[in-house]
């Protein structure tokens, strides 16, 4: 089971409580390069650790990626 890392980021709109995802399949984006998740960054996002998201946000990502790790 995989747990989720500080040095993951996403990019996170605190306002309307979304987190930016694919378009294509609807994951949640993450960034191992915070620079990388600073240059798509619009409006009100702003980069966080995949770690500092609401519990909720946290549990669909780790839902994700455990889930990821079985196909």
């Amino acid at each position: 089971m995989k747990t989720l890392l500080p040095t993951d980021y996403v990019i996170y709109d605190e306002a309307n409580d979304h987190v930016l995802q694919w378009e294509k399949n609807g994951g949640i984006i993450i960034f191992g390069d915070k620079q990388e998740a600073l240059e798509n960054c619009y409006g009100n996002e702003k980069v966080i650790p995949c770690t500092e998201l609401p519990a909720h946000h946290q549990n669909a990502l780790l839902k994700e990626i455990n889930q990821e790790e079985v196909s």
